[in-house]
């Protein structure tokens, strides 16, 4: 399915750029798995992207955004959603009695190991952590905060990059540095959402589907747009989708590609 990103504030850009918001997208109807088993594409559709989008390598961290990240309207929500989340998480934090549920506790615990830890090591143990999330079919079309995700550990594709990327900046990590990525999967032929995030010179991709990753090993992968606080970026500027009905899937089949690609999960180590 595909996500409009909406006009970007029509007093300073007139014209609509066209985000596919991927995975189960956050948009109104895929979420409950990122990928179809059997996507059904407007004619052209996949051909459009291949053609038009490049490819995940030429992610570069040192363009320049097309506008502020709250001129678009999920990212707005989410901030303004974290802002009121951020009092009961930061007392979560503060003192593991006031966490509201067993996975916010282990969800601190996992803060705590990542104190101290080399950069490597800390992408690491958030990238596995939140690789522990249930897919979840979110019919709201809403980006999910860190505290909602961290909760119940339940959520969709951009839902845990966006948990990933609030984690690592919980830790230190600078917004420069971290990207949610959106792009066509042509492997899994599907939108999908992942983070790139630049350490120690290199790009490094977090993906729920395919582990922790270079670019280079993600070659099917085409980036179609990418967010952050510092803004938004469209890397597929003559792509524009035709549409198409997202195929529904149950979640409980999304979940077990995802083990199936990582493995067992142990949710104990944070206890």
């Amino acid at each position: 399915m595909t996500y409009r990103l909406e006009t970007i504030r029509p007093e300073t850009k007139s014209f609509s750029v066209f985000c596919r918001l991927s995975l189960a997208c956050v948009a109104v109807w895929a979420l409950s798995s990122c990928a179809d088993s059997s996507p059904r594409l407007a004619k052209g559709e996949n051909g459009s992207v291949m053609a038009t989008a490049p490819r995940l390598t030429k992610l570069s961290f040192d363009e320049q955004p097309i506008a502020e990240a709250t001129d678009f309207g999920p990212w707005a929500a989410l901030v303004s959603q974290t802002e009121q989340d951020n009092r009961t998480l930061e007392a979560c934090i503060a003192n593991k009695e006031a966490c509201e549920s067993a996975d916010l506790v282990r969800f601190r615990r996992m803060l705590e190991l990542a104190q101290g830890l080399a950069p490597r090591e800390q992408l690491n143990l958030v990238h596995h952590y939140f690789n522990t999330v249930e897919w979840t079919h979110d019919a709201r079309d809403t980006w999910s905060t860190l505290y909602h995700t961290a909760y119940g550990t339940t959520g969709d594709c951009e839902d845990i990059a966006i948990a990933k990327y609030q984690t690592l900046r919980r830790l230190g990590w600078s917004a420069d540095s971290l990207r949610v990525v959106i792009g066509w999967d042509g492997d899994e032929h599907d939108w999908h959402a992942l983070l790139a995030v630049r350490v120690e010179g290199n790009v490094l991709i977090l993906d729920s589907i395919k582990g922790l990753q270079s670019p280079s090993l993600l070659g099917n992968v085409r980036l179609v747009y990418s967010i952050s606080e510092q803004g938004v970026w469209d890397h597929a500027p003559d792509f524009v989708p035709v549409g198409r009905k997202a195929g529904q899937r149950m979640a409980s089949e999304r979940a077990a590609r995802i083990a199936a690609t990582e493995g067992p999960h142990h949710k104990g180590v944070y206890r």
